[in-house]
C-alpha cells in the first residue's frame, strides 16, 4: 500500500497516521503481512507526480493519496492501470476530476460552508467584514469560497479575499487583512 501525502499538515498527518493503524490493525486480525510506504511531496506538484508515477511502476497494490494534489497525481500516473487509488482529504472530488473513474474512490471533507459561518455569526453577531483566505493553487478553494461569498451577499456583509500558496504568502495575507 502507497501512501501519498500532499504536504505537512498536522489534519494530513493525523489521517495519515490513522490510516495507517487502521490497515496494520486489519492486516493483524487476518494474520497477513502488509508493506505500507509513505512519501511526501511536500505540496510540490512535480515532487508529488514523480512520486505518484514511481508508486505506479513498484505496482502497488492500493494507492491512497492524500489531499487533492496528492489525488490527481496519483490518478493521472495511474491512468490505464487497474491500481486501485482510496483518496482522503479532498473537498471537492467532482471538481478536482476524481469521480466517474472506476479504480477510484475516497472520502471528501467537503466544507459546510453555510453552517460556519451561522457560527460565527451566533458568536459575533455583529460582525461587519469577514477575511475569507484561501489557496487559489487549489480547485478544492473554488466551491467553499463561491458560497462563502453568496453567504455573505446575502446577509449584507462585506468580505475581503486574499490568496496564499506558501506558509509566508499566508501570513501575509493574513497581516494584510488585518
Amino acid at each position: 500500500v502507497a501512501i501519498i501525502q500532499q504536504l505537512d499538515h498536522s489534519s494530513l498527518d493525523e489521517i495519515r497516521t490513522a490510516i495507517e493503524a487502521q490497515l496494520k490493525a486489519r492486516a493483524a486480525e487476518k494474520n497477513i503481512s502488509i508493506n505500507i510506504t509513505y512519501d511526501n511531496g511536500q505540496n510540490d506538484n512535480s515532487m508529488l507526480n514523480q512520486i505518484a508515477t514511481n508508486v505506479v511502476a513498484d505496482e502497488a497494490d492500493l494507492i491512497i493519496p492524500i489531499a487533492t494534489l496528492a489525488a490527481q497525481a496519483a490518478v493521472t500516473a495511474a491512468e490505464g492501470t487497474d491500481i486501485p487509488i482510496v483518496y482522503a482529504a479532498i473537498s471537492d472530488p467532482e471538481t478536482a476530476g476524481l469521480t466517474g473513474i472506476p479504480t477510484v474512490t475516497g472520502v471528501s471533507d467537503a466544507l459546510n460552508t453555510p453552517f460556519i459561518l451561522d457560527m460565527m455569526l451566533a458568536a459575533q453577531p455583529d460582525v461587519k467584514t469577514v477575511g475569507l483566505l484561501y489557496s487559489n493553487s487549489e480547485i478544492n478553494s473554488q466551491t467553499p469560497i463561491a458560497e462563502a461569498k453568496a453567504y455573505l451577499d446575502a446577509k449584507g456583509i462585506a468580505y475581503l479575499e486574499k490568496t496564499g500558496n506558501t506558509a509566508g504568502e499566508v501570513l501575509e495575507a493574513a497581516a494584510s487583512m488585518v
